[in-house]
C-alpha cells in the first residue's frame, strides 16, 4: 500500500496530527538530496520561492542559505512550529506561512519559482485543475517550477503516491513548458535504498 493510499482521506486536523504524535512517512528531517544536486547544477536561478507543503523546513532553510527569497507553507501548525525552530536555530530568513495552499494563492504575487517536494502527486488526482490554477496565479511568464514525485516504474512496496512520464508531461505539461525530466530517489526513513521518483523541472513559457 502507498502513502497516498493510507492518506487519501485525511483532514487538515488529520495531517496535523502525524506531525504531534510522531514522524510522517516522508519526512526525513533532512535536505532533499536531488534539491541540492539541482542547485548545484545552477539548473534553477536563485530569485523569490515559494514551497508547497514545506513540513519541518529542511528544504526552505536549505534555499534561504543559497540566497533564494523564500516563502515556505504548510497547513500543519506542529510542522511550521519545527520549521520556524529550525529557520531560527540555522540564522535564515524564511517566511513561513500556516495556511491552505490553495487560499494562498489566491491573494499572492507571482514567485520566480515553485518547489513542490511531494505536493503534486498528493493532490493531482482529485484536485488537478485546482492545482494549475494555483500554479497559474503563483507563476508569471519566465517562473519555474520544479516538482519531485514518485515514479510508477517503482514496483516496491510502501512510498509515495506514483505518477507516469505521460501523466507528468500530460497534465502539467498544459501551462508549462517540460526543461528537465530525470529519475532520482526519495529519502526515505523507513527504507534505506528509498524510493524511485521523478525530478521535474519545468519553465511558465512567454
Amino acid at each position: 500500500m502507498t502513502i497516498a493510499q493510507q492518506f487519501e482521506s485525511l483532514t487538515f486536523e488529520d495531517w496535523d496530527r502525524l506531525y504531534r504524535e510522531g514522524r510522517p512517512p516522508w519526512e526525513t528531517g533532512q535536505t532533499s538530496g536531488e534539491l541540492i544536486k539541482l542547485l548545484e547544477e545552477g539548473v534553477i536561478p536563485v530569485g523569490r520561492v515559494l514551497e508547497l507543503g514545506c513540513g519541518t523546513g529542511a528544504n526552505a532553510v536549505c534555499l534561504a542559505r543559497k540566497g533564494f527569497e523564500v516563502t515556505a507553507i504548510d497547513s500543519s501548525p506542529t510542522a511550521l512550529e519545527r520549521a520556524r525552530r529550525r529557520g531560527r536555530l540555522e540564522n535564515v530568513p524564511v517566511h513561513f506561512i500556516l495556511e491552505d495552499v490553495f487560499e494562498f494563492a489566491k491573494k499572492s504575487e507571482p514567485f520566480d519559482l515553485i518547489f513542490d517536494a511531494g505536493f503534486y502527486h498528493f493532490v493531482r488526482r482529485d484536485d488537478l485543475d485546482q492545482l494549475l490554477d494555483l500554479l497559474w496565479r503563483v507563476t508569471q511568464p519566465g517562473s519555474y517550477y520544479v516538482t519531485l514525485a514518485g515514479n510508477a516504474d517503482d514496483q516496491s512496496e510502501g512510498g509515495p503516491p506514483r505518477v507516469t512520464e505521460e501523466e507528468i508531461r500530460g497534465e502539467l505539461g498544459r501551462i508549462l513548458d517540460m526543461v528537465q525530466l530525470r529519475t532520482f530517489r526519495f529519502e526515505s526513513p523507513d527504507r534505506e535504498e528509498g524510493y524511485l521518483g521523478w525530478s521535474c523541472v519545468m519553465k511558465r513559457p512567454g
